[in-house]
């Protein structure tokens, strides 16, 4: 499984230095900066503030809640008994505390009224398995913003390079939907369909991006030519602070 988690952009740092986009003697160095700056700030901050999706395992200990041990971004299934039954996800409640309208959420519980209870079989220990997208984001449902672009040509799974509609798609020219430029920059973490990438390159022309597939615990899978191609959207503060970092 490739953790991707560079929680500021190659463009953003540039800018920030007041570099031109053709300087490109200096791209690999800050590459690595950025992503040392991303895990100290992991370290510093005890979180992870890139999704991921993962199966976590938790013993039983009540028969209608789990309490988490990381951040909880979406749930995918929850099985209980040792993982011989499956939960329905429509009985499922997230809650952060005692809130349940925003992420990430800290305690799964199955409605009252459910019949449904969690049990274990033999042994209690890790009894329930949660598979769930993961990471710390304070409206994560609004944290995959769309890049404006489009997948050209069909993609196969595994593929390292993705063909996007529109030219300047990887440089400097096209905007994403909040009309900043450029729309993909080396260092996104991008979705399409259900599978995670990272941008690590603009590839040979403007319009073709070089990407690591099937990134933090996604599947590798094909997807059709139109598909739509989404960026994610770190948290405010935790992108600065990484771009000041790495930048320094």
């Amino acid at each position: 499984m490739a953790i991707i988690a560079a929680y500021s952009t190659l463009d953003a740092c540039k800018t920030y230095l007041s570099l031109a986009s053709q300087d490109i003697s200096d791209d690999a160095e800050i590459m690595r900066f950025i992503r040392n700056a991303s895990r100290a700030v992991d370290r510093y901050t005890r979180r992870k503030f890139y999704p991921r999706v993962e199966t976590r395992y938790y013993d039983y200990d009540e028969s209608k809640r789990i309490k988490l041990d990381d951040d909880l971004l979406a749930i995918s299934s929850l099985t209980t008994q040792n993982g011989a039954s499956p939960i329905a996800n429509s009985i499922l409640i997230l809650k952060t505390g005692d809130n349940y309208n925003h992420s990430p959420f800290s305690t799964v519980v199955i409605n009252s009224s459910a019949g449904s209870v969690l049990s274990f079989s033999g042994t209690d220990e890790k009894a329930n398995q949660i598979l769930g997208t993961w990471g710390y984001n304070e409206d994560y449902g609004n944290a995959w913003l769309d890049t404006g672009t489009s997948l050209a040509a069909s993609y196969a799974a595994s593929g390292g390079s993705i063909s996007l509609a529109g030219a300047g798609s990887t440089g400097t020219g096209a905007s994403d939907i909040l009309g900043d430029t450029p729309r993909i920059s080396i260092g996104d973490l991008l979705r399409i369909g259900d599978e995670f990438f990272e941008a690590i390159g603009a590839g040979s022309v403007a319009t073709i991006a070089t990407v690591v597939p099937y990134a933090n615990g996604t599947t590798a899978a094909s997807h059709p030519s139109g598909t739509s191609i989404a960026k994610f959207v770190y948290e405010p503060d935790i992108e600065f602070a990484t771009r000041r970092l790495a930048v320094w």
